[in-house]
């Protein structure tokens, strides 16, 4: 009797029917393992460090109405066609306030320097720290940033060029393009 009513849920179930429960079955058990063993190892979230800078109000509200006025887009303290060429006085005024190298240019500078892309890329693209500063000697925006392995090493690579060029997003402004030394 048993045997009988198995041969006709088989001819009552087509192949393609069982096949897809059991695809159902087989996606919930792992869905389900996951969620276990996500609660049993969880992390603790982690959070970016974020260096305090210090900038004085008033220079804050200079720069936003600066920024303001200046196009959105590429921003040059060389010939160029594409983008906005800076004077001496707008590139100092944005060196001093830009905060932010983006990716582009460690990576546009890292070209010159085979040690430096070797770690870059060896490390996940992870870069140790950043600044931008305004060397008044020499009346130019410096822009280092170094490179340090992230385990089993203690190499770390240090960068430093000029700031030529800068991204203006319309809130903030970034280097664009480092010339090494």
């Amino acid at each position: 009797m048993v045997l009988e009513n198995n041969l006709q849920t088989d001819k009552v179930n087509s192949d393609g029917t069982r096949k897809l429960t059991g695809l159902f079955i087989l996606i919930f058990t792992i869905i389900f393992l996951f969620l276990i063993l996500n609660s049993i190892f969880k992390k603790d979230k982690l959070e970016p460090a974020i260096e305090k800078v210090d900038i004085e109000k008033e220079n804050v509200d200079d720069y936003d109405d600066f920024i303001f006025e200046l196009p959105s887009g590429k921003l040059n303290f060389y010939e160029s066609d594409d983008g906005y060429t800076l004077s001496m006085n707008e590139y100092e005024t944005i060196c001093k306030n830009t905060k932010i190298i983006t990716q582009r240019s460690i990576m546009g500078a890292n070209i010159t320097d085979i040690s430096a892309q070797g770690l870059y890329n060896d490390n996940g693209n992870k870069i140790d720290r950043y600044s931008v500063k305004w060397d008044s000697a020499n009346n130019i925006c410096l822009a280092e940033y170094t490179i340090k392995a992230l385990q089993g090493s203690t190499e770390t690579v240090t960068v430093i060029g000029q700031a030529k060029g800068f991204l203006n997003t319309g809130v903030d402004t970034r280097v664009y393009f480092i010339k090494n030394f």
